[in-house]
This record gives C-alpha cells, structure tokens and sequence, in this order.
C-alpha cells in the first residue's frame, strides 16, 4: 500500500509538472537537483489529497521514505510534506535524524528541522544530547540543524545550549552557519531581546551573523523607533 501511495502522488507530481518553470527553480536552488516543475500549493494539494486514502502511519512514513529518495527535488518536498501531516513523536526521532546526511542545501534541512525541533522541544534532555553531537558534524547541514534545533522553541529555550552552540560554531566562515546563527538569535529576540543584544557582545559576534541577530533590536533599529 505504502508504494502505491508513493506512486499515486508521484503520478500527480509528473501531471501538475510545469517544465516553463522549471528551469527557474532549479537555477534558484544553485542545480543541487532537477526539478520537475510544481509549485508549493499544487505540490501540497497533491499530498493532501493523496493522503485521504491512507490513514496508516507507517505506510505514510514507507512513501514518505521512497520519495526521500526520489530523482526530482519535488518529491523530497513531498516526502517532507507527507512528515508534516503527520503526529510526529520522540519516537519518530530516528527516522527524522536519519534524514539529515541527505539534506545537501538549505530548503530540506531547514525544513526538516522545523519538524524535528518541535518534537525536540518536548524533551530538552534528548536535544541537548542531539545538539551537542550534531554541532561536531563534518557535514555542513547537520551543524546548520544543531544551531536551528531550537529555532521556534520561544520561551522553551535553553539559552545556555543555545549559546555554547554558537560559540562552537562562531569560527566558521560558512555563510550558512553565520546565518543560521543570526536567524536563530534574531527569532529568539522576539521572547528576550535583551538576551539577545547582551549574548552577541559577550560572543564576540560580527559581520553577517551579528548583523541578522540585531536586524529588529540593535541600537540602530531603536535609533530610528526613537527609542534611543
């Protein structure tokens, strides 16, 4: 059952696939994988619908994995999607965390890690255990997933995991760890944004990383607000 829904929403994919839009796609994600041409609301209407006729969780999780693997960059977004729709618990944890080595751009890690950093936030002692031996990857995406594991975590934020994080991880040239780092401390801003402006100074952070942290709570913003 699990492979005829695999093929059912592959069959779907083939038909919505628009090939003008193709190349538009496949050019902004720097040609990390061919895309077939389906944009965000019919690929979800797809899955949506799909889904209708299979209840089961692990046939979900079986297409799921199929599509993971799939030659079009759509269908790891379906499979993506299909995770989404479904009610993701710790024990669903290693299903996700084996999903990170073939995360190879930014779309499906961050993804992803909004999917396992909510199950992750339920249970802070396993996330910082996944962070801590995340951050020590040699693959760029996964120590990208151990400074975003708390991304919308809010109050639920353990700001000292958060900050030896960075700090593990601050050195790197990388422009997607800098980012990542201010992404993250600029989301976390809007629960403390004093934390925030005091834990970049006493980082040490500069250029791109300290430039995203401070975007909406730095003194230059506050200047303008006329709160300065």
């Amino acid at each position: 059952m699990a492979e005829l829904l695999a093929h059912t929403i592959r069959a779907g994919l083939h038909q919505a696939a628009n090939p003008a839009d193709a190349p538009a796609m496949v050019a902004y994600m720097k040609g990390v994988q061919p895309f077939l041409g389906v944009k965000t609301p019919a690929r979800r209407e797809i899955v949506r619908a799909a889904l209708k006729g299979y209840p089961d969780r692990t046939e979900r999780f079986a297409a799921a994995a199929e599509l993971w693997q799939g030659e079009y960059r759509e269908e790891r977004y379906m499979a993506l999607d299909i995770l989404a729709k479904s009610r993701l618990t710790v024990a669903d944890l290693p299903v996700l965390e084996g999903m990170l080595p073939a995360c190879n751009w930014w779309d499906l890690l961050d993804t992803l890690m909004g999917l396992i950093g909510r199950v992750l936030t339920l249970h802070p002692e396993l996330r910082r255990e996944k962070v801590r031996l995340w951050r020590q990857s040699d693959h760029l995406w996964t120590r990208r997933a151990a400074i975003l594991a708390q991304l919308h975590a809010k109050s639920q934020t353990d700001t000292a995991l958060l900050s030896e994080t960075i700090a593990a991880l601050k050195h790197e040239k990388e422009f997607f760890i800098q980012k990542a780092i201010g992404w993250a401390l600029r989301e976390y801003a809007k629960t403390d944004a004093d934390w925030v402006r005091q834990s970049v100074n006493e980082l040490g952070l500069s250029g791109l990383a300290r430039r995203e942290a401070l975007k909406h709570v730095g003194e230059d913003f506050e200047r303008r607000r006329g709160r300065l």
